[in-house]
């Protein structure tokens, strides 16, 4: 049996501290990789020079520069394009803020067949659960509020520690999930025009869609070097994205009429929200927001 060919492609911006932990938590991986990608989106840190040194010593890897902050979703477009020019089995996906274990490619590998996606287990640098993939992403009920129903954190408490088998999963961020080429063949790339948040759920749902698998991999791990913190997003130039992509998931895969309505009824509830909070200068951002959700455009208007 040969063994798989996999390609890790990593976005980055302005992280040149943590890509450095990224790149080395990548290179020492018991299951040596192929290639590897960094899709640098036009940092203007010495992220450039870092990548440089580290390729004097290592031909795997691989930079480009996008030229301009295309995001995340412009980004992972960027490096599956990137990658098709090589023959592989399994595109392996990375955050420049993601520190895989040593032996988190051989476990994610061990458990992967070539028709599906398989997520590690990520890890806050306390050692506390940061795995927020869905187990349940309900787009049937209208009545819930948040359609992520159970994530992998409600599970992992149960674990305590124990290794437990893969188990299936709705959704994955593109922060480690190992992805098989019959599922980008089938599929093709992200799309690049969620610029921020959602693209990995959108790629999440148009695979289920396909009838691939979707699976969380215990044994598999890695570090998360920044905690997640969406609540502050809220209010900063990252709310529109957020706000945008959230609607057009329910737009487009919402599994009856009532659930893609849903955004109508989000935004009325917001605006009266942010009416009493006298937030008055938000209200422009979220009726954009919903405009803008049918085609997931204008993300230039919104940018930093």
């Amino acid at each position: 049996m040969k063994m798989p060919r996999v390609i890790c492609i990593i976005v980055t911006f302005n992280r040149e501290h943590l890509l450095q932990q990224t790149l080395d938590a990548v290179l020492n991986q018991t299951f040596p990789l192929q290639n590897i990608i960094v899709i640098d989106n036009n940092s203007f840190d010495n992220t450039r020079s870092l990548v440089s040194k580290l390729s004097e010593n290592n031909p795997k890897i691989e930079y480009h520069n996008t030229g301009a902050n295309i995001g995340g979703a412009g980004g992972f477009h960027r490096g599956f394009a990137v990658a098709s020019k090589y023959k592989y089995d399994y595109l392996w996906l990375m955050d420049d803020d993601l520190k895989p274990e040593i032996e988190c490619l051989y476990n994610l590998i061990s458990s992967a067949t070539e028709h599906g996606i398989y997520q590690p287990i990520r890890i806050n640098v306390d050692g506390s659960c940061a795995e927020l993939s869905p187990v349940v992403y309900d787009l049937k009920n209208p009545f819930f509020m948040n359609p992520k129903r159970l994530s992998v954190i409600n599970l992992y408490k149960r674990m305590n520690n124990a290794v437990y088998s893969p188990f299936d999963i709705h959704g994955v961020p593109f922060e480690g999930p190992l992805i098989s080429r019959d599922v980008i063949q089938c599929i093709g790339y992200p799309n690049p025009n969620f610029f921020i948040f959602y693209d990995d759920l959108d790629y999440s749902l148009r695979a289920r869609k396909a009838g691939f698998e979707i699976k969380c991999i215990p044994s598999a791990r890695a570090v998360r070097l920044l905690k997640n913190n969406q609540r502050s997003d809220l209010t900063s130039w990252k709310g529109y994205f957020m706000f945008r992509n959230l609607f057009y998931i329910h737009r487009t895969y919402g599994e009856n009429i009532f659930v893609r309505l849903k955004p109508f009824l989000l935004v009325l509830g917001y605006l009266v929200f942010l009416i009493f909070r006298f937030k008055f200068n938000q209200v422009p951002t979220i009726l954009s927001a919903f405009k803008d959700s049918r085609k997931l455009d204008n993300s230039e208007l919104h940018k930093p």
